[in-house]
């Protein structure tokens, strides 16, 4: 007989005792696959998910570090979107000043500030000097209120004096309404509070009453916004009443004024 035929022969008489077997035992044939199902389930819920994490894991702190630096783009679009709003806003303040206000006005850059601490604020200086038409005394402001007068003047800047620095005084009246409660002097303060001096004694003044420059003096014009009175007290030798003003004027914040040319 030939190998190959016995070899057949062996075959089935193999594949027909299995066959008996697994008839006659049913759990022989559940025991004999078991560790072939053992080996799949490890595979399938052990090792298959960590050598997937290798790999998610990966790509799961790539999609991170894109996701921050999107998000840090986005701050910084909203970022500018809010400075370009300020600056909108800024500007057009200035133009509805500007066409409420007639006359030759310059606008300036504020180049520096005296460097002081914060809240003793003296001067600013700006960017337009006396080849543009700027003189000493000139009247600086800006939409919200009174910001001082220019001191001294080059060819290409300004040092423009606050209304903080004692030595400017600014004749001032205090309106409830529309009627004028008292007059008084401005002289110096901070970047937070001014003081108004020399107000009648016997006068009752409201708190929150706006303070605005009188014109009285010739110096600075009628009307422009000084601040608005907080509280009053009678001065240190009992003859008037003294009183502090928040100003209308974040002097530590600007960015640009206006100067006031008489041609």
């Amino acid at each position: 007989m030939k190998s190959r035929e016995l070899g057949s022969i062996v075959a089935v008489v193999c594949a027909a005792f299995v066959a008996v077997v697994l008839t006659a035992f049913p759990s022989f044939a559940v025991e004999t696959v078991y560790p072939l199902e053992r080996a799949r389930h490890l595979v399938v819920t052990r090792a298959w998910p960590l050598f997937a994490g290798l790999f998610g894991g990966a790509s799961a702190q790539a999609e991170n570090e894109r996701l921050r630096r999107e998000v840090a783009e986005l701050s910084l679009l909203r970022a500018e979107n809010e400075r370009l709003r300020a600056e909108n806003e800024r500007l057009r303040k200035s133009l509805d000043y500007r066409a409420r206000n007639p006359g030759r006005w310059l606008v300036a850059d504020v180049l520096s500030r005296d460097g002081a601490a914060a809240g003793v604020r003296r001067f600013l200086r700006v960017g337009k000097g006396s080849l543009a038409g700027v003189r000493a005394g000139a009247v600086v402001v800006v939409p919200e209120g009174l910001v001082g007068r220019v001191a001294k003047v080059t060819p290409h800047t300004a040092e423009v004096m606050l209304v903080t620095d004692p030595s400017i005084k600014v004749s001032c009246v205090v309106k409830s309404g529309e009627a004028v409660r008292a007059t008084g002097i401005l002289s110096g303060g901070s970047d937070e509070r001014l003081l108004l001096r020399h107000l009648g004694s016997a006068t009752e003044l409201p708190a929150q009453s706006r303070v605005l420059t009188s014109g009285l003096g010739g110096v600075f014009p009628p009307g422009l916004a000084v601040g608005t009175l907080l509280d009053v007290r009678t001065d240190p030798e009992g003859l008037s009443q003294e009183g502090e003003v928040l100003p209308p004027v974040d002097y530590s914040a600007l960015e640009d004024v206006f100067i006031r040319c008489e041609s």
